[in-house]
């Protein structure tokens, strides 16, 4: 008897949860519904103070935490003067000061969405910076995203100790930022180039080479020189993007390399930068053991043009099979797809 007592007692509990969870969902939706028709007057009527006033009103009705589901949706997809309006509200409302003092939690799952809700509401310009050197790599890179759409050159040092950062994460976060920097982040990319080298400077010449600036060229020849052969391809491909007569010299250079990505880099760039008088330089790297190397050098001769296709033809009956066949491969590529492999 006691036990079928309980049991109802706790079927009954369960039943009176449901229906309160399925009140409050019923009335949390009617609350969002009502709250979301009022600012999008207010965004209608950009200046307007009662507009405002009333959607102030609209986002306080609600509970915290529809607040921020209403207010990211609107960031999301709005930009220029409507978005500054929702960033605007989140602030009054107090949306903002909560989500910078979550980020001082100890757990770093709240640290992480209140640096999503500040990166989306483009906020938090003193608490957010600080964030770079959070223990969690997801804190970290969010903070390094964050910085993209605050481009200051106070952020910049920050972004390149990123760039080494353990983390893959962390790291493509940072050269995504600095990418779109442009060309703010160049004098500190230059320099930090300039005196690193080896792995440290990685992820930065992929960023140089993504903003082709020409002051990265003495930098790049410098690093053509380094001890890891990662390094020397990176270099070569970054000596691709900016040219320039003493950039070819040391292209035509790497082709002899010990290390085959670095004679492929070198290839390549040469492919790039369309120099034809590399053209007997590369088609002697169609007899190249590594076929990487084939392939890149047969790739640049077509990109050549004339010249190279000439090469291409004389090396279809080469005595070494390895050219031969890298030859007709290359020549059998559609012109079209031949381009776009470059």
């Amino acid at each position: 008897m006691v036990e079928a007592v309980v049991l109802a007692l706790f079927i009954g509990f369960l039943f009176a949860h449901a229906f309160c969870v399925k009140q409050t969902s019923t009335r949390n939706e009617s609350l969002l519904a009502r709250a979301t028709e009022t600012l999008a007057k207010t965004l209608s009527a950009p200046g307007s103070a009662d507009a405002t006033n009333q959607g102030l009103e609209a986002l306080r009705a609600l509970p915290a935490g529809l607040q921020v589901r209403l207010l990211i949706g609107l960031a999301r997809s709005l930009t220029g003067t409507q978005k500054l309006t929702v960033t605007e509200l989140a602030l009054r409302v107090g949306v903002v000061a909560r989500a910078e003092r979550r980020l001082g939690s100890r757990l770093w799952w709240r640290r992480l969405h209140a640096a999503r809700l500040l990166t989306v509401l483009e906020s938090g310009k003193e608490s957010m910076p600080r964030l770079m050197r959070d223990p969690r790599p997801a804190v970290r890179a969010q903070a390094g995203e964050w910085a993209a759409d605050h481009p200051t050159a106070d952020l910049i040092p920050s972004l390149l100790g990123l760039l080494t950062d353990p983390a893959k994460l962390c790291r493509f976060a940072a050269e995504n930022s600095l990418l779109r920097m442009g060309g703010l982040a160049v004098p500190a990319l230059v320099d930090y180039l300039s005196s690193h080298a080896g792995v440290d400077v990685e992820a930065a010449m992929v960023v140089a080479a993504g903003l082709a600036e020409p002051r990265f060229a003495g930098p790049a020849l410098r690093l053509c020189r380094d001890p890891i052969p990662e390094t020397r391809a990176l270099a070569a491909g970054l000596l691709g993007q900016l040219g320039g007569s003493e950039a070819v010299a040391v292209l035509t250079e790497l082709m002899g390399d010990s290390d085959s990505a670095v004679r492929a880099a070198a290839a390549r760039a040469l492919g790039i930068l369309n120099h034809w008088p590399a053209a007997p330089d590369l088609a002697r790297a169609l007899r190249d053991r590594a076929w990487d190397v084939r392939r890149e050098a047969g790739r640049a001769l077509r990109a050549l043009g004339s010249p190279g296709i000439l090469l291409l033809r004389r090396y279809l009956s080469d005595e070494d099979a390895f050219a031969s066949d890298m030859a007709r491969q290359v020549l059998d590529i559609p012109e079209s797809a031949a381009v776009r492999s470059m």
